[in-house]
């Protein structure tokens, strides 16, 4: 690493508040149609015309606007993902981000007392940040691919009963059930989630395929025996020993043959690598209890404890930062 490198990681935050600030604004909806020059866009957007050609110049210098003698339009990367109603937005996980921005801003104190920076209430405390949230991992999910990837990582087709744990905006069961006819689905979620899940679910007109069952895995029973468990980024939101009892109560749920299937940012054994999953793990310090990324030998610690065998790794390729681990019972 040179001093630009370091530079640039202590700047990092300029970038980035530019680019939830331009999303929150709807900068990038204001230019889809047509160019703008900057007093175009103030118009548009009410906003200040000399404040906005700074943030307009600043979008282009780095590459999300493209700057002509007609105005500014977006470039095809922010055309495909910062563009509302496009079928790959990624604006929902950036407002979410710019959600986080206090947490960040707290990370000191959070490393000098080990508590989090937020209520680690899995964002259920408030009806408005769990939307914010759901929103925010549907997005993700759309933008990357992840799902598309994930159904191709796997014979889903043997599968006929999915227990999908924490779903959210079930967006991966959604997609499933789209390739693959013969699954139904559980979904197991907090009450404040469900509610949210319900009309994902309704609105991609395969609801007879769902049953939604609200409840917290942490103290409720799971109801139900399945071919498989799905858990995506779940197993970074909770600690050593609530990891441990999860996986002893889904083993529970599980038919003989069946599969446990985690997919999450999982660390080599030094814990710092993949990079991603070892920032990710102090995202995890700012606003869960007791959550981190985990190596492969933690979680298949827990799968074998939990009665399950044959632990493999799936890795997944990019832009998919995260990999599966898959056991069966």
């Amino acid at each position: 690493m040179d001093f630009t490198d370091l530079a640039r990681l202590a700047s990092g935050h300029a970038e980035a508040r530019i680019v939830q600030a331009a999303v929150q604004l709807g900068v990038f909806e204001a230019l889809a149609d047509r160019p703008e020059d900057a007093a175009g866009v103030a118009r548009r957007l009410e906003t200040e015309p000399r404040a906005t050609g700074l943030l307009l110049n600043a979008l282009a210098a780095l590459g999300l606007l493209e700057k002509t003698g007609q105005g500014f339009v977006p470039a095809p990367a922010a055309r495909r993902y910062l563009v509302r109603g496009s079928p790959r937005y990624l604006g929902d996980m950036i407002l979410f981000e710019a959600s986080l921005w206090r947490c960040w801003e707290n990370l000191a104190d959070a490393v000098r007392s080990g508590l989090p920076a937020r209520p680690p209430d899995m964002y259920q405390g408030d009806p408005a940040q769990t939307e914010i949230f759901i929103a925010a991992m549907d997005s993700l999910v759309r933008a990357r691919g992840d799902a598309e990837i994930v159904a191709d990582a796997l014979d889903w087709s043997r599968i006929g009963e999915l227990l999908d744990v924490g779903s959210g905006p079930a967006t991966y069961p959604i997609y499933l059930c789209r390739r693959f006819p013969a699954l139904r689905v559980t979904i197991f979620d907090l009450p404040g989630t469900m509610k949210i899940t319900e009309r994902y679910v309704r609105g991609s007109g395969l609801s007879e395929r769902f049953s939604l069952i609200a409840g917290d895995y942490r103290s409720d029973d799971i109801p139900g025996t399945y071919d498989a468990v799905f858990l995506s980024n779940i197993v970074h939101g909770e600690g050593d020993e609530q990891n441990r009892r999860l996986f002893a109560k889904l083993s529970g749920c599980l038919r003989p043959g069946g599969l446990v299937i985690v997919k999450d940012h999982i660390l080599d054994d030094d814990a710092i690598r993949p990079p991603v999953g070892a920032v990710f793990s102090i995202l995890m310090l700012l606003t869960t209890a007791s959550g981190r990324c985990y190596t492969f030998a933690e979680i298949r610690h827990w799968m074998e404890q939990a009665g399950l065998s044959g632990v493999r790794r799936v890795d997944l390729p990019p832009p998919l930062t995260s990999a599966l681990v898959v056991a069966t019972k």
